[in-house]
């Protein structure tokens, strides 16, 4: 495999990882986080409150899933194919990412 797969600024960016030269970018829902998995020819993407799939060849949106009722909270992207240890990682980042937040936050009120 050739491409690297970035999900930055509502964005899935495709990186040739021989020369880095971006060979597609696709904007999607806003959101700050934007998490992408790779599988099948295809990348999924969580960004807004929204799934996307998307076509690895040409970042062409081939579906999107509004996942209703589920609001815009953070996602983590898996499948059956995927290592138990790479999820684990994965759960382990978000959790560090809103702890450092919630840190964050309680820093600011006290200086206030």
């Amino acid at each position: 495999m050739n491409k690297l797969f970035l999900g930055i600024k509502s964005h899935v960016v495709c990186i040739n990882k021989k020369d880095g030269e971006q060979l597609w970018a696709t904007k999607l829902k806003s959101s700050t986080i934007t998490n992408v998995y790779y599988e099948d020819e295809k990348v999924f993407a969580y960004s807004g409150g929204h799934l996307f799939c998307l076509n690895s060849l040409d970042g062409l949106i081939v579906w999107e899933n509004t996942l209703k009722g589920f609001g815009y909270s953070t996602c983590i992207i898996a499948s059956e194919n995927q290592n138990g240890a790479v999820i684990a990682n994965q759960i382990a980042a978000q959790q560090a990412i809103v702890a450092t937040g919630v840190i964050a936050a309680g820093t600011t009120s006290q200086n206030v």
